[in-house]
This record gives C-alpha cells, sequence and structure tokens, in this order.
C-alpha cells in the first residue's frame, strides 16, 4: 500500500506553480513522515526539486490554450502513482503534522473538504466567492484537500469529472444556473461529479479535521489578508493575524512565501 501527496502545477502568464509547488513541498517533508510526493505538470513548466519525488509531464495538455489551467486535473486518478493519494493546490503550506490523517482516510474510497477555516480557526460555510454553489445547491467541497484511493468508485468519480470537463461549454448551459465560467474550475467539476453520484449526501464524509485555512479576504473579513493579517514566519513557525497556524493553509495570494522569507525571523 503507498500514500502521497499530489497537486497539478502548470505555470501561466502571472504565476510560477513550480517555485510555489518547491515550497509547499518543502513544508510537507518538514512535518510529515508520509511524505511522498508527485507533482504533475506541463513541457513548459521545469520542476526539479530535491523535496519532490515524482515528476509527471502531461501528454496531452487540456489546458495549452487556456489561462486558467484546471482542465487536466481529472487526471489525478490516472496520473497518481500511490493507492491512496491526498490531492492538494500548490499555494499551500503545511504547518504541522498530518500523518495521523490516513488512519482514518484509508477506511474510504474517497474524503472531501467540505467548508473551511479561517484564520480564528472557526468553520466557515458561506462565503461571497460561492454563489455559483449555492444557486446550483452544490455542496461545499474544495477540490484543494481531497482524498481518494485507487477503487471502482473513485474512477466512477473521475470518469464523471473527465465528461464533465470535456464538455464544459454543454455542461454550464445544461446543467447550472448562471454559469458564466469560460474554463471549468475543478471545485465546481467536483462538487457537480459528487451530486451526481451522491445526490442526497448518504455516503458524504465530513470530518471536521479534514479541511484547510483558507486566506482569501472575505473569508477573514479583511480587503487585504497580507497587510492586514500581516503573516510572518518566527522560525518554524507561521502566525497569521497574531494566531499560530497549525492548520494545511492555502494563502492564496501567490506572493504570500517571498514575503514569508522576507518576514522571518
Amino acid at each position: 500500500m503507498s500514500k502521497g501527496f499530489l497537486w497539478f502545477a502548470q505555470n501561466n502568464d502571472t504565476t510560477d506553480y513550480a517555485e510555489l509547488s518547491i515550497e509547499l513541498a518543502r513544508s510537507i517533508k518538514k512535518y510529515n513522515k508520509e511524505n511522498t510526493i508527485c507533482v504533475v505538470t506541463d513541457s513548459d513548466t521545469k520542476i526539479n526539486s530535491e523535496y519532490i519525488d515524482v515528476v509527471k509531464v502531461l501528454g496531452e495538455d487540456n489546458s495549452k490554450d487556456q489561462k486558467i489551467k484546471f482542465s487536466n486535473e481529472y487526471k489525478a486518478f490516472t496520473l497518481s502513482p500511490f493507492t491512496h493519494t491526498i490531492k492538494l493546490e500548490a499555494d499551500m503550506l503545511f504547518t504541522s503534522s498530518t500523518d495521523w490523517w490516513w488512519n482514518y482516510l484509508c477506511q474510504h474510497n474517497m474524503v472531501f473538504s467540505i467548508d473551511c477555516f479561517n484564520y480564528l480557526d472557526t468553520v466557515v460555510k458561506a462565503t461571497p466567492y460561492r454563489k455559483l454553489f449555492y444557486k446550483n445547491l452544490l455542496s461545499n467541497v474544495y477540490n484543494g484537500l481531497f482524498y481518494f484511493r485507487k477503487s471502482d468508485i473513485s474512477k466512477h468519480f473521475f470518469d464523471i469529472c473527465k465528461t464533465l470537463t470535456l464538455n464544459w461549454s454543454n455542461v454550464k448551459e445544461e446543467f447550472l444556473k448562471n454559469c458564466h465560467d469560460e474554463y471549468p474550475t475543478t471545485d465546481v467539476i467536483y462538487a457537480l461529479a459528487k451530486r451526481i453520484i451522491d445526490p442526497t449526501n448518504q455516503n458524504q464524509i465530513n470530518y471536521p479535521w479534514f479541511k484547510f485555512l483558507h486566506n482569501k479576504p472575505a473569508i477573514n473579513e479583511t480587503v487585504d489578508s497580507l497587510n492586514h493579517l500581516y503573516p510572518i514566519q518566527l522560525k518554524d513557525r507561521i502566525y497569521l493575524g497574531g494566531q499560530r497556524l497549525n492548520r494545511l493553509w492555502h494563502y492564496y495570494d501567490k506572493t504570500t512565501t517571498k514575503i514569508l522569507n522576507e518576514r522571518a525571523f
């Protein structure tokens, strides 16, 4: 049985996701004994780091001509080299060990992170960023933290994700209300696929600890999280709004790791 972390990293005109991936991988290695890492990228994005164990280059890039590069993420099931996978996003950091998670996650085919935490460690269910979810009665799932194991059920889920992604123009017109997204986003694809395979949430697992701390401004009731909450790094600890972080942190603003290094004590 193999266990590991996987995420996609495709650079665009504004963000070096390879650099962010190295920072995330470093944080995983720092805190976790179970720390095998696979990053999926494209031929234009070069990743070379001692912290990343496996780099997989996409043979076919469905996001090549897209500004927002989420159209390959349905391939996570087939590309993952692990029996048990935790899928992440590149703009995240670990701040404590999560080795114990596997004991619970491995009992299930899939576990979604539902809702998120703010910097005060309060669960946030409703955010202004998810109007599409509320209008379409979709579960408030986040693809930035998602567990799956190699199983028929998980494969079926990702097969649906593939169909939704590759037929996005029809999907947004026929299946969703008031959706104006030019490209498919993984959060919406996951939520819609989840609704298709489990419409009454009968099989939904909502662990209170399997959520990340989200740094989007409105979630933390601020306009500028980097300046108002002023994240700093003190040795191996990160503080946000004066609070020490102990959860997986989705910092969102892509300049955060650079600023943390500048503010390190």
